[in-house]
């Protein structure tokens, strides 16, 4: 596949108020300028220093693999979980949303404590199986008595209403939720815009809540899909003056079919979602929204669902956990590079980068002409997503820029 490169340039940090860190709002490049005895990047004549972030906000996090499903009650082992949270979300998110509180899945919330990942987890409800949703609750009300600090919030139900669930048994069920828990965990819910605009008293009841949006499911061309997605949760932001809205669900498949329509026009499809990811993060991060990419992995299991094969195709890895090319094509195009002051003719370079991922890093003296000085090969360093290179003999002035070799 074609190569992609990020030119890094502060043109506009956002501070994230959930991350703590610096986010870049829109594909940027950095110019670096570095004098005789130390390397600084001049925004406005003032340096300024980058704190690491990762490629996304939150990720939608569902771990069934190729082989388990839970309508079989097949699933995934709490190492299976584990090697998703320190393999692959670990690097590619700071938090995740979850989908129910059976069997494993009730560990999730100890996992991401211990490996410092904000979480949301979720009980589902439904009305087809009380036992089963008074299970999940009380699950959920025991995780948020454990007073984890990375548990920043409950969510009790995901698309119920949207699947019949009444609206006042759900408020009964939140309200329950947040007098039987003791740590001021703040309690929501899950569901689709219209749901939320149609129920305002369920809002009441919610101290957040998690919005799903789906510009492929709303049949939006995908050249403006992302717009569309900001546009739903200004809508919501503006119904709910101080409610904090998260959007709990957003991307765009990469394959399959539906039963509902075939519309030529909107199309699944790597490249589609590689477009989406780019452009959503964008607005998202300049509108300081907290998000979550649905999701991790496929899920296969959800052809079960009997609405065609698109349900399964909404990750960004695939069902063994390996990276699809639209996530391929979105971490070699959004990435930064920190300069760190050092000594004379020598810049310290702190990169954003994907565990173990091979990546070349290029030199030029002007923006204008290229980059075509190789200065170095170089392999992610495992276990975070920051690399740091030392390069000497670097000029007195340069432009940097690090290539993903996948």
């Amino acid at each position: 596949m074609k190569k992609n490169f990020k030119i890094c340039h502060l043109t506009e940090l956002i501070p994230h108020p959930k991350l703590c860190m610096f986010m870049i709002s829109k594909i940027i490049r950095m110019a670096i300028v570095l004098g005789l005895a130390h390397a600084t990047i001049l925004i406005g004549g003032a340096p300024i220093n980058l704190s690491s972030f990762k490629p996304f906000v939150g990720i939608a996090y569902g771990p069934f693999r190729d082989t388990e499903s839970p309508n079989y009650g097949s699933y995934p082992t709490v190492a299976e979980i584990t090697q998703d949270l320190t393999h692959s979300v670990a690097f590619l998110a700071s938090e995740i949303t979850t989908y129910g509180m059976n069997n494993t899945l009730s560990n999730i919330p100890a996992l991401c404590n211990t490996y410092n990942i904000k979480c949301y987890p979720c009980a589902y409800v439904s009305d087809s199986n009380f036992q089963d949703t008074t299970n999940q609750i009380n699950i959920l009300i025991a995780v948020g008595n454990q007073n984890y600090p990375t548990t920043r919030g409950l969510v009790v139900g995901s698309e119920s209403i949207l699947q019949g669930y009444s609206p006042s048994t759900l408020i009964s069920n939140i309200n329950y939720v947040r007098a039987a828990t003791h740590t001021n965990v703040p309690v929501g819910t899950r569901d689709i815009p219209s749901n939320f605009l149609n129920n305002p008293a369920l809002v009441s009841a919610c101290d957040f809540i998690q919005a799903d949006i789906y510009a492929y499911w709303a049949q939006i061309p995908i050249s403006n899909a992302a717009t569309w997605t900001i546009q739903q949760w200004r809508i919501l932001t503006n119904a709910f003056p101080g409610k904090p809205v998260q959007i709990g669900e957003a991307n765009w498949p990469t394959a399959g079919t539906n039963t509902f329509w075939n519309n030529p026009d909107i199309v699944p499809g790597v490249t589609n979602q590689a477009r989406f990811l780019s452009e959503f993060v964008k607005m998202a991060n300049s509108n300081r929204i907290e998000y979550f990419i649905f999701e991790l992995r496929d899920e296969p299991w959800k052809v079960q669902e009997g609405i065609g094969t698109v349900e399964t195709n909404w990750g960004v890895l695939d069902g063994r956990g390996n990276k699809k090319t639209s996530l391929v094509s979105f971490l070699s195009t959004n990435f930064i590079v920190k300069i760190s002051p050092t000594i004379t003719n020598t810049v310290s370079l702190v990169i954003q980068t994907y565990d173990g991922n091979p990546y070349t890093l290029w030199k030029g003296t002007n923006l204008q002409t290229g980059f075509g000085i190789s200065v170095t090969n170089f392999v992610a360093t495992t276990g975070t997503n920051q690399t740091r290179l030392a390069v000497t003999n670097s000029g007195k002035n340069g432009f940097f820029r690090a290539q993903q070799k996948f």
